[in-house]
C-alpha cells in the first residue's frame, strides 16, 4: 500500500467512529423500553414489535413481541386480532424480513382464500 492509501486510510477511521457512534445513539433512541413499532412488511400485511428489553442494542440484538397482521383480512372480518407472541431475542436487521408474498396473504405463503 502506497503511503497515501495509508494517509487516506487513517483519515477515515475517525469518520467511521463518528458513524458508528450516531448509528448506536440513534439505535438507542428508537428501540425504548415500552414502544410499538410498526411497519408494513408487504402490501397488506403489518408487523408490530413491542421491544421488552434493549440491554443488548449495542449488539444489534433486542427482546421483544412480535405481532403480524394481515390488515386486508383483519377490515373485512375473515380473521381477528392476534395479541403480541412471546416473548423473543431477535435481530434488529430482522425484525421487518417478511417471508411471505410480496403482495402479502399468509408468512407460509398462502392465501386465506385457499382455505375458505
Amino acid at each position: 500500500m502506497t503511503s497515501r492509501g495509508r494517509h487516506s486510510e487513517t483519515m477515515l477511521q475517525p469518520i467511521k467512529s463518528i458513524f458508528r457512534h450516531w448509528m448506536k445513539r440513534r439505535r438507542r433512541r428508537i428501540f425504548r423500553v415500552g414502544v410499538v413499532l410498526s411497519r408494513f412488511v408487504a402490501r397488506d400485511v403489518r408487523r408490530d414489535v413491542l421491544i421488552l428489553s434493549a440491554r443488548e442494542i449495542d449488539d444489534g440484538f433486542i427482546t421483544a413481541r412480535i405481532r403480524t397482521t394481515n390488515v386486508l383480512y383483519l377490515s373485512r372480518g375473515l380473521v381477528s386480532a392476534h395479541p403480541f407472541g412471546p416473548p423473543e431475542r431477535i435481530a434488529i436487521d430482522q425484525l421487518w424480513v417478511w417471508s411471505g408474498q410480496p403482495w402479502g396473504g399468509l408468512a407460509d405463503g398462502t392465501s386465506i382464500a385457499d382455505k375458505i
